[in-house]
């Protein structure tokens, strides 16, 4: 990311649970947000911190007013969903399968594997509440696009954004994984 760019992308996870619900054969539930957001339970996730992001190469905190535009707050899916997924990836690659070469489009993808209208709805209520603009919502549903501030990122999920110097360019990632509260209802 170049000085111009601040921030323009932070792909963060966003792993709700998922709750005892019937299988559907065709397409499983999609349902995950089963209680409301508890602020007290924080699930740290692992692997987004950039490699780059050294304490070498670390030039401190930027201000809580920096604008972060673009993020990306990656959805899960169901674990049915996910596995419906990796069933239709094997047959569509398949000869012989009944549904070889027959690609979806991202649209579709969403129905089938993607989370819950509903999940998508209390995760948006959620990052409005923080006081995030919430852009777009990816047509295969895994994407929320929102933008905000660090100081914003940083209360949201529990990570400060700082400013690293690699090989003379300005570059601005989180410097510790984030977190995020557990449960939803």
């Amino acid at each position: 990311m170049k000085q111009r760019d601040l921030l323009p992308l932070l792909a963060v996870l966003l792993v709700l649970l998922e709750p005892s619900a019937r299988m559907n054969a065709e397409t499983p539930p999609a349902r995950l947000v089963s209680e409301t957001i508890d602020e007290t339970r924080l699930v740290t996730l692992d692997g987004n911190v950039h490699p780059l992001a050294q304490a070498r190469y670390d030039r401190g905190v930027v201000p809580d007013a920096l604008p972060a535009r673009r993020i990306l707050l990656l959805l899960n899916r169901p674990a049915a969903r996910e596995e419906a997924l990796e069933q239709f990836l094997r047959d569509v690659h398949r000869r012989g399968s009944t549904i070889y070469h027959r690609w979806i489009t991202p649209e579709q993808f969403g129905r089938q594997f993607g989370p819950a209208d509903e999940d998508i709805e209390t995760a948006v209520r959620w990052l409005e509440a923080k006081g995030f603009s919430v852009g777009r919502i990816s047509k295969s549903k895994q994407f929320i696009e929102f933008s905000g501030g660090a100081g914003q990122l940083r209360d949201a999920f529990h990570s400060e954004i700082h400013e690293y110097q690699v090989k003379g360019e300005r570059h601005y990632a989180n410097a510790s994984e984030i977190s995020h509260r557990q449960h939803w209802r």
